[in-house]
C-alpha cells in the first residue's frame, strides 16, 4: 500500500503541475474542443489535488 500510495503521489503531482501532458494522451481520445478548453486544465488540476489527498491517505494508513 505504501508503493501504490507512492505512486498514485507522484502520477497526480505531475497531474496538477503538467495537465497538457495528460490532455494529449492518446487514450482516451480528447476533441480538439476539449483540448482548447482552459476549463479542461483547472478539471484535471482539481482531480490531480484530489489523487494527491488518496496518496498521501494511502502513504499515512500504511505507515499507521
Amino acid at each position: 500500500m505504501l508503493i501504490t500510495g507512492i505512486l498514485i503521489t507522484i502520477v497526480a503531482i505531475f497531474m496538477v503541475l503538467v495537465p497538457q501532458f495528460f490532455m494529449r494522451l492518446k487514450s482516451p481520445r480528447i476533441p480538439d474542443k476539449l483540448l482548447k478548453n482552459p476549463k479542461m486544465k483547472v478539471v484535471l488540476r482539481v482531480w490531480g489535488g484530489i489523487f494527491v489527498i488518496v496518496g498521501i491517505l494511502l502513504i499515512v494508513f500504511s505507515i499507521i
